[in-house]
């Protein structure tokens, strides 16, 4: 439970990082050329499985009440596009691993897997977001946009692992000298 609160609370942070250098719906009006917080739902995935899905679910829906979201009018438009966003990543992760026979955990995780299933995460959180916006009637979620969604997830989420990556690196090189 704490955990998934912990990836809950980095989802938010992520946002509001990401709102600040990008604008998380920069792309007309509904998509971001850099979302981090899509490093939030693969990493939770691959740390406690399908139980990111509910913790994505109230990040989602804590952006919504505070208005962070703002994609239509409403609560309920909106809650329903945070409902399928917090599905679509850990659904894409799911089907790459099969599709790739990945195992979606951190044991024996190479960076070419790695890779697979975070192409997986992007695409099943483009797909379902893509989804959601027709199903609340906003038009325009065209290929275009999906395109955009992906490229905005995929981008987001290697930035933070290179991120993470430089971190532990330099603070590597710290230690030894």
């Amino acid at each position: 439970m704490a955990i998934s609160a912990g990836f809950a609370l980095l989802y938010v942070v992520l946002f509001y990082v990401a709102d600040m250098l990008a604008g998380v719906q920069g792309y007309n009006g509904i998509a971001s050329i850099i979302y981090l917080p899509a490093f939030v739902r693969l990493l939770g995935f691959l740390i406690i499985g399908y139980w990111i899905i509910p913790a994505l679910a109230i990040a989602g829906a804590f952006l919504s009440i505070t208005g962070a979201y703002d994609l239509v009018p409403g609560y309920a438009a909106e809650m329903t596009i945070a409902t399928f966003t917090s599905v679509g990543g850990p659904f894409g992760v799911f089907v790459a691993s099969r599709l790739g026979n990945l195992k979606p955990s951190l044991s024996n995780l190479t960076p070419l897997r790695l890779l697979g299933l975070s192409v997986g995460c992007a695409a099943g959180n483009a797909v379902f977001y893509a989804l959601a916006l027709r199903f609340v009637g906003i038009q325009g979620a065209g290929a275009e946009d999906v395109a955009v969604i992906f490229a905005g997830d995929f981008i987001g989420t290697w930035t933070i692992i290179y991120l993470i990556k430089t971190f532990l690196t330099l603070y590597g090189r710290a230690i030894r000298y």
